[in-house]
């Protein structure tokens, strides 16, 4: 553990540091800021349009329309990898400088390709996590109205030859005792009570 002699001395070392004076150390951090910058705390960073931003993610929620918070979450993901990926494009450009020494531009180059391989590969695993996340809640989804027992019963309705309507068997309701009752035709009321038959003719 360091003393308080040697944390003071730190601190007043680390005052006195104002980063590289040499145009050569200059040139050498000049792109820090390219791959730091991914790691930003805010996805919009400074100089970027956060409405922008905000209309990008409203054209994937459209398109993929998200149906719960899990799916929201990984249309986010999505988004925000693109436009990190888009910063990369963009920023990409300021590397092509002739006055960079051939060693930093190369590594500079290398930097900025294995970010763009590492970014394509982020979202095209969050598309297939959140196709494969859709399939199984639609299944578990199927599967549980599937189970979902049936507690009702529509009756069979019959038609007179005078054109009036009435059950011939009446709807039943699951009780939650798990016993089956008719329900009472006065309660229905939609048809008349079925007409007494008439006497059979000689």
């Amino acid at each position: 553990m360091a003393t308080i002699k040697q944390i003071r001395a730190n601190r007043r070392n680390a005052q006195k540091s104002t980063g590289p004076q040499s145009p050569e150390a200059k040139e050498r951090v000049r792109f820090n800021a390219l791959v730091h910058g991914l790691r930003a705390e805010s996805t919009v960073i400074l100089g970027e349009d956060q409405a922008k931003f905000d209309q990008h993610l409203e054209r994937l929620s459209a398109a993929w329309m998200p149906q719960d918070d899990m799916e929201k979450s990984l249309v986010e993901d999505i988004a925000v990898t693109q436009w990190k990926l888009a910063r990369i494009d963009r920023n990409e450009a300021r590397i092509h400088d002739p006055a960079v020494p051939a060693k930093d531009y190369a590594l500079a180059i290398h930097r900025v390709y294995l970010t763009q391989v590492r970014l394509q590969r982020a979202i095209s695993s969050t598309i297939a996590d959140l196709q494969r996340y859709r399939k199984e809640r639609t299944e578990r989804l199927k599967d549980e109205k599937d189970k979902t027992p049936e507690k009702i019963k529509m009756g069979l309705t019959w038609n007179t030859p005078e054109g009036k309507r009435y059950y011939s068997v009446l709807p039943r309701v699951l009780g939650l005792d798990g016993i089956w009752r008719e329900i009472p035709r006065e309660v229905l009321g939609d048809f008349p009570d079925p007409a007494p038959a008439s006497d059979p003719t000689p």
